[in-house]
């Protein structure tokens, strides 16, 4: 079966006379059918992200904060965070690792994610 992966994605920016707007979409084949999707509580010491044992290949990972205040950091190494998503925001990326690490800014934060199989 094909396209079984469909993501949009907008962005617009104004600001002092300044702007840039954009808007693309994928649709993807993925290998595998398992995904997981999930709320969890992420403290302010690292921790591992849960995912379904079935993903062996992780792809896509779409993450939301659900804090009203704090940060979240996020890393495929140990102590090594390239991706922050503050208080309300999202984010999508692929993964590239298996692991996906995880570390609030200055109090616990709840996050929804999913990560696809690749």
């Amino acid at each position: 079966m094909a396209g079984e992966l469909s993501i949009k994605c907008n962005i617009q920016f104004n600001k002092s006379g300044a702007s840039v707007a954009r808007s693309g979409s994928v649709v993807a084949d993925v290998a595998g059918d398992a995904f997981t999707h999930q709320i969890q509580s992420i403290g302010t010491s690292e921790e591992l992200l849960a995912k379904s044992a079935d993903i062996t290949t992780p792809g896509y990972c779409y993450i939301v904060n659900l804090d009203a205040t704090n940060f979240v950091e996020f890393g495929v190494t140990t102590g090594v965070y390239s991706v922050r998503v503050e208080a309300g925001d999202i984010a999508l990326f692929r993964l590239n690792g298996v692991s996906l690490y995880a570390k609030a800014d200055t109090g616990a934060c709840l996050i929804e994610y999913i990560i696809i199989e690749q």
